[in-house]
């Protein structure tokens, strides 16, 4: 049993990951000898940045690295310079306008095409306090009851004539 615990500890030194900095405390940076990210900077970024970084996205899986300067414009393969999107913001930022900045103040900073900063969204993966969300409920007006998700329909075809008159009388 102690060989085994010994055997652990030994391992989880060795093993230790230095997530913004390599052993002798200098910042993860190959600089610009390669735009390909290596095995040391990707779980670096993972650890930080625990999946995509787009406001609001909770995707974990299949993220890509992104240089937020561009390896192409003079961007390093560093840290500071890096980003974990998932596919489809990555899409996004390369091909729909989409911008990512790094800023001293604000950190990693999405916007618009048209240049509008994208707020921040909370943290999707945290439930939040049931209490406090409860008591803005209260405050806002709203009652959400178990019977609340229970839609008032029952299966039979849309009437498409009322839909549309509907959608014509919101104007």
């Amino acid at each position: 049993m102690m060989m085994t615990i010994g055997f652990l500890k030994a391992d989880l030194l060795l093993n230790k990951v230095h997530w913004h900095d390599d052993k002798q405390g200098e910042p993860l940076n190959i600089g610009r000898k390669t735009r390909s990210i290596p095995p040391a900077i990707r779980r670096a970024l993972k650890r930080r940045d625990h999946g995509c970084r787009f406001p609001g996205c909770s995707c974990k899986r299949f993220v890509d690295a992104h240089h937020i300067q561009h390896w192409a414009d003079g961007g390093e393969t560093s840290m500071d310079n890096l980003v974990l999107l998932c596919r489809t913001h990555h899409r996004l930022v390369h091909e729909a306008g989409y911008g990512v900045q790094q800023t001293a103040e604000k950190g990693v900073v999405f916007s618009l095409p048209d240049g509008k900063i994208i707020p921040r969204a909370p943290h999707t993966r945290f439930r939040g306090n049931v209490v406090s969300i409860k008591s803005m409920n209260r405050k806002s007006g709203l009652k959400i009851t178990p019977e609340t998700s229970i839609p008032e329909w029952y299966g039979d075809r849309m009437d498409s004539d009322g839909a549309v008159d509907m959608l014509l009388d919101c104007e």
